[in-house]
Parts: C-alpha cells; structure tokens; sequence
C-alpha cells in the first residue's frame, strides 16, 4: 500500500510541475542522404535548449508537411532524441519524409525561389522518466530553398 501512494505522490508532483517549452538556439542544419521515388531520408541537426530541471525524450512522431501552404506528405521522426536538463545540447535527427505524388515537382519548382515557409504540423511524443504524453506541434520556419537542393 505505501509503494502505491509513493507512486501516486510522485506522478502528483512530476505532473504539477512547470514546463518550459525547448527553444532553438540555432546551428540548424539538414543533410539529405537517400531518394527514392517518393521517400526521402535525411538528418536535421540543431541546437535546443532545454530549460527544465529534467530531461525530455521525443519519441519517434509523424508530422504533416507543408511549403508555401502545400501539403507534401509526412515527416517521420526514426528514433527517439534526448534533450539533457539545464543546457544547450545539439541534435541530430534522422527523419524520413514520405510525400505526396506530385509533391517532388512541387520542391523542383520552388528550389529556384528564393524563401519558402515549411510548416510542420501534428502530434509530438513525448516523455519524462516513464511518464509521456502527446503534445500538438504546429512550427512554422522560412528558410531558403535553394539550401536544400
């Protein structure tokens, strides 16, 4: 009975607790490493700061992906990323991004223009020691096309 209310006592408190939210602090980064009709893989690195007392996992999630207000198909996170407690740490991140039929003419076409907005948007996995939970992502970044290409 006592382990039962330790356990309940320490979900209260982890639950209760604040959350800030992980910035970017730059050095983003994407490397393209395989295509293949309409699958693409890639690698994004960045630097986040996490400025909560503990650690967060992001566990493999799937995000919708949009350029310029285009739906192009989903993005998938591989496998889970790790953000330590109190500092800056770098990512990297593998992904793979399973678009839509027309969607790689779509990239062609904006690779010659300038800046696009990519939008990612979905529900991101998360967790903190054996608690998780699913939490909306909707991020919005303009970045220069021709970078990717």
């Amino acid at each position: 009975m006592k382990k039962l209310i330790s356990i309940i006592v320490l979900a209260f408190i982890v639950t209760s607790c604040t959350f800030y939210e992980p910035e970017m602090r730059g050095g983003e980064n994407f490397n393209l490493e395989k295509l293949d009709g309409n699958t693409v893989k890639f690698t994004a690195e960045a630097s986040v700061y996490n400025g909560n007392w503990f650690a967060i996992k992001v566990k493999p999630s799937k995000l919708d992906l949009y350029i310029d207000g285009d739906y192009m198909g989903k993005v998938h996170l591989e496998k889970k990323v790790k953000m330590k407690s109190k500092r800056e740490t770098f990512l990297v991140a593998p992904f793979t991004a399973e678009l839509e039929n027309n969607a790689l003419r779509t990239a062609l076409n904006l690779a010659g223009k300038g800046d696009v907005k990519v939008r990612l948007k979905g529900k991101i996995k998360g967790g903190v020691f054996i608690f998780s939970k699913k939490l909306d992502f909707d991020e919005t970044r303009t970045m220069n096309a021709r970078s990717f290409m």
